[in-house]
């Protein structure tokens, strides 16, 4: 929540924008869209947050942290009075989507040096190996839950590699894409009691676990993420980050290199159902499934919103937002913005500007596995499709979604495809 007092005084807003509505969920883009189109910038009183829509207003924010500080994220998450001694807020508010410089700058270099060029592009032959022994197991069945089956079950196999972990963390790192969006969320929309004990009882024995495999990793070494991330050190040879909070990274890695390339995989499924002739050309050039990717992401991204906090007051697009005021920047919006963006709700993977979006982010918070992303979404939907080539989605497809205000994340995708033999 805001720290602004008077929050249902804030004008304008736009009665008709439902950020938790099935309209919402439907379709990011478009709710947007109708929104933009009344008021470029409103007050959002179901998040107590103002929504920006317009790209050119949201490339504004991201790039100016003096003025809008992405700490808000983190101070509002509540933990529960049982584990602030687990998790004290000094260290929730360590996170990197919810912290500022310098200690986001400190932390975003000790997660980066896991996902350097060559370590990514050697996971290639390790994915498409992945990928072949997932469709293997399913590809007589003639139907299946995509989402749950293929595309979580390759991005989890594809992290549990790069942490270096063996099948024993397999549901850990699943629960882990889960709480930690929800937790984040929480700090906006709060969740319901009974889930609320459920994600934290299973985070914080997330971070312990993970915490122990820290200390593992910094005694004895390998050639992985985490053991990465501890080999980092300051000038008297110490960790430059605590054991705790690079448990804490790891396991926003972990949700971020899951669920959201795997959402993406699944979106991408959905456009190329209904423009089969693009799958065509992809398996025919199979270079185009890098477009594919990124024309999807920009069509629908997985991260509807990011958010900032107004450090003092300041006008934008016309409307006076109070200093304190949570902002909610809409990059679902930003990616189909017509003054960007010619024809933006066309999915074309033909356009000149493929990868002209700000779904990883911009700035200081761009998403630091974005290469993983792209190697991951393209080599996933190319094997997909050779091995699957009759794959289509079931026409009843269900609106099934686990309604978290950062982001849609859909819970299902059912399919179909002709058995070959």
């Amino acid at each position: 929540m805001t720290t602004s007092q008077d929050t249902l005084d804030r004008q304008p807003t736009v009665p008709s924008f439902d950020v938790m509505g099935d309209r919402f969920y439907e379709d990011p883009s478009q709710a947007f869209a109708e929104a933009r189109a009344l008021e470029p910038v409103f007050w959002h009183p179901q998040v107590n947050a103002w929504i920006l829509t317009r790209r050119a207003d949201i490339e504004t924010v991201l790039a100016d942290w003096t003025k809008f500080s992405a700490a808000g994220n983190a101070e509002r998450i509540p933990v529960p009075e049982r584990y602030q001694h687990v998790m004290p807020s000094s260290l929730i508010q360590c996170i990197l989507i919810g912290s500022d410089p310098p200690g986001h700058t400190m932390a975003r270099r000790v997660a980066q040096a896991g996902f350097v060029k060559p370590r990514i592009d050697a996971l290639r032959p390790e994915i498409e190996a992945r990928a072949g022994r997932i469709l293997d197991g399913i590809a007589a069945n003639g139907s299946a839950d995509l989402m749950q089956e293929y595309c979580l079950e390759l991005t989890t196999q594809t992290m549990l590699a790069l942490f270096g972990l063996g099948p024993e963390f397999e549901d850990m790192i699943k629960h882990v894409r889960d709480d930690q969006f929800q937790i984040l969320s929480s700090g906006h929309a709060p969740m319901e009691e009974g889930d609320s004990d459920l994600v934290w009882d299973r985070f914080i024995d997330a971070q312990l676990q993970l915490r122990e495999l820290v200390r593992q990793r910094a005694a004895n070494p390998g050639t992985d993420l985490i053991s990465d991330m501890a080999a980092v050190k300051d000038k008297e040879g110490n960790m430059l980050l605590s054991v705790e909070q690079i448990a804490l990274h790891v396991s926003e890695l972990a949700a971020a290199g899951t669920d959201t390339t795997a959402q993406a995989m699944a979106n991408a499924v959905i456009f190329l159902d209904q423009r089969p002739e693009l799958v065509a050309e992809a398996t025919t050039d199979p270079t185009l499934w890098d477009r594919v990717f990124d024309e999807t992401i920009r069509r629908r991204n997985s991260t509807t919103f990011t958010s900032r906090t107004a450090v003092e007051e300041t006008v934008i697009g016309g409307v006076t937002i109070p200093a304190g005021d949570m902002i909610f920047l809409g990059l679902s919006s930003a990616n189909t913005d017509p003054e960007f963006h010619d024809r933006p709700f066309e999915f074309d993977i033909h356009r000149e500007e493929t990868g002209n979006h700000l779904s990883f982010g911009k700035g200081r918070h761009t998403c630091i596995g974005q290469p993983l992303a792209r190697l991951q979404g393209a080599t996933g939907l190319k094997a997909l499709y050779e091995r699957l080539s009759s794959l289509t989605v079931d026409p009843n497809l269900p609106l099934d979604f686990m309604k978290i205000v950062l982001l849609p994340v859909r819970r299902s995708l059912p399919v179909h495809w002709q058995v070959e033999g």
